[in-house]
């Protein structure tokens, strides 16, 4: 595909294209990965431009959708969320709507994603203690007539977690 074509479909689609994000706009990329509160000043500076550029270059990043907004990061364990568990879910394929409105209303559910392979879904799940994780598996998951099985993973630890990959 030709820059031009590329350019087009990236546009028909909402998104920039691949090359219109340069070095300059990585690095500031990198910069708010690390503090996403990072001022405008602060950013200009690590990055190596003016402040000017910075805030316009940051207004562009927002207006193109590539920043989509910003979020705290949170210690799940001192929120009293201890236990993290990634549930693969099989379900039956005409209910995968209806699959996937239960599950972005459930408050434990932290990610999910429809997959290829034996199973059709994957969330992560962060709770209290075993005894909610029961009931979030066995109670309100398996109970769906949408759902015919799920796999539970426990997480020991996480080793990598970052708030977005780079190109």
């Amino acid at each position: 595909m030709v820059s031009g074509d590329r350019d087009r479909a990236a546009a028909r689609a909402g998104r920039p294209a691949p090359d219109t994000i340069d070095h300059v706009d990585r690095q500031i990329l990198e910069v708010l990965a690390v503090d996403g509160r990072t001022s405008v000043a602060t950013l200009a500076e690590r990055v190596g431009i003016s402040r000017a550029g910075a805030y316009s270059r940051l207004e562009r990043l927002r207006a193109d959708g590539v920043i989509q907004g910003f979020a705290a990061r949170v210690d799940h364990a001192r929120l009293g969320l201890g236990i993290t568990a990634l549930v693969l879910i099989s379900g039956r394929q005409p209910a995968w709507r209806q699959l996937r409105e239960h599950l972005t209303r459930m408050p434990e559910v932290e990610y999910c994603a429809f997959t290829t392979g034996e199973y059709d879904a994957l969330i992560l799940v962060r709770v209290r203690d075993v005894e909610t994780l029961r009931d979030v598996i066995l109670e309100r998951l398996q109970a769906l007539d949408m759902v015919r099985a799920t796999q539970t993973i426990f997480v020991l630890e996480e080793v990598v977690r970052r708030p977005y990959v780079l190109p």
